[in-house]
């Protein structure tokens, strides 16, 4: 893909990608010129986005360490996938979320996907399946402080010419974060290889 107006765009943040700048993707890089806001009181809104150009049964990560005391009210995730082989066929789906590590740098597990490192919830007991018709059935576990789950699924057809799928979720955790947590964002990917985007935008109050 080549955008090179948005890519320009995506390099205004400062966390490094990687290898993927071997397949065509913005590293993000340190503007000439930084504008820094100073904290105020109200409401305030601060954004950013990451994409990941080679998802293909695999995941990656980014997170934001908290630097003031603040009410997270609420998170806009923009999240689309698109094909990278039109000549594939079969499903494509990403998985999509946030989280917060809360006074430690967030943990991934050892798998492709990079998943996130979650504690779980002990204000719930485990989430139990009824399957009478012994159907194939996976059920994920009651994590604490994730606060976006969202799931890209799509079926590209044999000819897969421009296929992509994509959605927005307009969540209020209406949590409080400290200074030391982390904000933590994730994409997975399953089936046919895709080309994946977050953006998101936060409201919050400083406490």
């Amino acid at each position: 893909m080549n955008l090179p107006g948005r890519r320009t765009f995506l390099k205004g943040g400062g966390l490094a990608m990687g290898v993927l700048a071997a397949q065509g993707c913005a590293v993000p890089g340190t503007a000439a010129t930084r504008l820094t806001a100073d904290p105020t009181s109200g409401s305030q809104i601060a954004s950013f986005g990451w994409e990941v150009c080679n998802l293909e049964g695999n995941g990656a990560n980014t997170y934001v360490k908290i630097l003031n005391n603040m009410l997270l009210q609420s998170v806009n995730a923009d999240v689309s996938a698109s094909i990278t082989n039109a000549k594939a066929t079969g499903f494509a789906e990403v998985l999509c979320q946030g989280g917060v590590s809360r006074q430690a740098l967030p943990t991934f597990n050892n798998s492709a996907q990079a998943y996130l490192d979650l504690p779980m919830s002990g204000n719930f007991g485990s989430v139990t399946a009824e399957n009478p018709n012994n159907l194939s059935v996976v059920v994920g576990g009651m994590l604490q402080d994730v606060f976006l789950s969202v799931i890209l699924k799509t079926w590209v057809p044999p000819e897969g010419v421009a296929c992509a799928t994509s959605r927005q979720a307009l969540v209020y955790p209406s949590i409080n974060l400290n200074s030391g947590d982390y904000l933590v964002f994730h994409m997975d990917h399953f089936g046919v290889g895709v080309d994946a985007e977050m953006q998101i935008v936060l409201t919050y109050s400083l406490l």
